[in-house]
């Protein structure tokens, strides 16, 4: 019995222990109310506002706590999926520049019939669709995607929250995005910069295939153990 319990300790750890780190978007902005919500393991958006008459959404730049901040550019991208998983980015359309102060707000026109997005205060036009990634230019020469797969660190430098029903102090936003700007992870604050966007909701999360398989590698190994007890 004493195995099988330390194999089921070993499985509760695996799977809680990062919940235990995870930062609430208060812990990030401050922004009382906040206090609750979690990365929601997003690594993209869709637009809600589809109702043919006027589809768009706005975006804030509600928070900016960075050494880049004066150059850093932020932006929604459109991306593919092939039959293996892989990801593979379309065009950028930039949304703040490092000009923009907070609580800037910029409206995004969507087309979509036509699949193109429109920044509706620099005029600029992009194929994106509507499901849609995210990504940061960095001073450093890097760029930073909400897909972590397309990350040069393989980091998670953007978390998603679901913030839809959060009354006030967001500004509307119905998801909000807290960025890292620093290559491998940085310090990890995910304040250098916030952005809030209404009209929209976190992309479903797709099954992560090998958490479930090792998972399910755990729990075979509980069984064997539980079996290997029964018979002595």
């Amino acid at each position: 019995m004493k195995k099988l319990s330390a194999v089921l300790l070993i499985v509760g750890v695996f799977f809680f222990a990062g919940n235990a780190m995870a930062l609430s978007l208060y812990d990030i902005t401050g922004i009382n109310g906040t206090e609750d919500y979690y990365d929601t393991g997003a690594e993209a958006a869709v637009l809600t506002d589809t109702d043919g008459t006027e589809d768009d959404a706005v975006a804030y730049l509600l928070l900016e706590l960075a050494g880049y901040a004066g150059t850093n550019t932020f932006g929604i991208c459109g991306y593919t999926i092939d039959g293996d998983g892989a990801i593979t980015t379309g065009e950028l359309l930039e949304v703040f520049s490092g000009s923009d102060s907070e609580y800037a707000s910029i409206k995004l026109s969507f087309d979509v019939s036509g699949g193109t997005v429109t920044n509706t205060l620099t005029g600029y036009t992009a194929t994106i669709g509507t499901t849609f990634g995210f990504y940061i230019k960095t001073q450093d020469g890097y760029t930073y995607y909400s897909q972590t797969s397309l990350n040069d660190d393989d980091y998670d430098h953007m978390l998603i929250f679901d913030t839809s029903d959060v009354a006030s102090g967001l500004l509307g936003s119905d998801i909000v995005i807290a960025i890292e700007d620093l290559f491998n992870g940085g310090d990890g604050d995910y304040n250098d910069m916030v952005v809030g966007i209404s009209d929209v909701s976190p992309a479903p999360v797709p099954e992560p295939a090998t958490m479930l398989l090792l998972g399910t590698g755990l729990i075979g190994i509980a069984g064997i153990s539980r079996k290997k007890l029964l018979r002595k």
